[in-house]
């Protein structure tokens, strides 16, 4: 069993940090967490949402990893947002202040965790214990009306099993006893409503290595969008640019190729 490490103190204490209101932690009458985020501020208008931290910031030796967020060496979470944004992300305080700057909040559906192999980090080895309580959260942050999500699909999100594990599917199954509306829409963006409370899922392509060759074969099939010279990193890097600019920023009209546009307004 691994409790998130945002929970326990170990990213605190590794990044020489402490505790305060920024470090969002909410504890039920017996001390057990039920909800955690970062939150740069209180009226935090976005999250990005990912599953759990890899093995090794979570549960062994960091192997030379960032213990924060989207850690791994090998995932392109950070340097995509530095590429928007313009700003450093070597430490975990200048990660930090990219969220604090931009007023966007962090955090993990998974609360609490089992590996099925011990030390492979990849979504399908992950068994859920505890999720982190996306209802409660929200009720103490009613401003947020996105959450950007790094694993899924464009197409209806399916109920959680074996062969589909991902934020997407966790997420919905975290909330299905809840009648959430929405997880069948098809597109980047889906509206859902659960209880009272409506906001934007929008699905960002995954910044993992893996998802490279998924990305490729979208350039393949679609001609590179006739943008010359065109790449997966920079597909993705339009693909978040767009979407964080158009619904964290309001920005109506990114400066994106209009042929990226229309793919991601379908």
């Amino acid at each position: 069993m691994a409790l998130h490490p945002f929970t326990t103190g170990r990213w605190l204490q590794a990044n020489h940090l402490q505790e305060n209101e920024n470090w969002h932690i909410s504890r039920n009458e017996h001390n057990e967490v039920t909800s955690f985020c970062y939150v740069p501020n209180k009226d935090i208008k976005s999250i990005f949402l990912g599953t759990f931290p890899i093995y090794e910031i979570s549960e062994g030796d960091n192997g030379g990893n960032i213990e924060f967020f989207y850690g791994s060496c090998d995932n392109k979470f950070w340097s995509t947002l530095k590429h928007i944004f313009q700003l450093p992300i070597n430490t975990v305080s200048q990660r930090i202040e990219i969220l604090q700057s931009e007023r966007i909040g962090i955090t993990d559906i998974l609360l609490d965790i089992d590996r099925i192999f011990p030390n492979i980090s990849l979504d399908k080895n992950l068994s859920a214990n505890r999720y982190n309580d996306f209802i409660e959260l929200i009720s103490k942050f009613p401003s947020i009306k996105n959450i950007f999500i790094t694993s899924g699909k464009i197409g209806s999100i399916p109920n959680l099993n074996n062969s589909n594990k991902s934020v997407a599917t966790w997420f919905k199954n975290s909330l299905v006893n809840l009648n959430p509306i929405g997880f069948d829409q098809h597109g980047f963006k889906k509206q859902i409503l659960v209880q009272n409370f409506n906001f934007n899922l929008i699905y960002l392509f995954s910044p993992s290595k893996a998802n490279n060759l998924y990305l490729q074969r979208l350039l393949n099939e679609n001609n590179n969008f006739n943008i010359e010279n065109i790449n997966v990193t920079d597909f993705r890097n339009l693909q978040w640019e767009y979407f964080i600019k158009k619904y964290h920023f309001g920005i109506n009209q990114p400066n994106i190729p209009q042929a990226l546009i229309n793919f991601f307004q379908q």
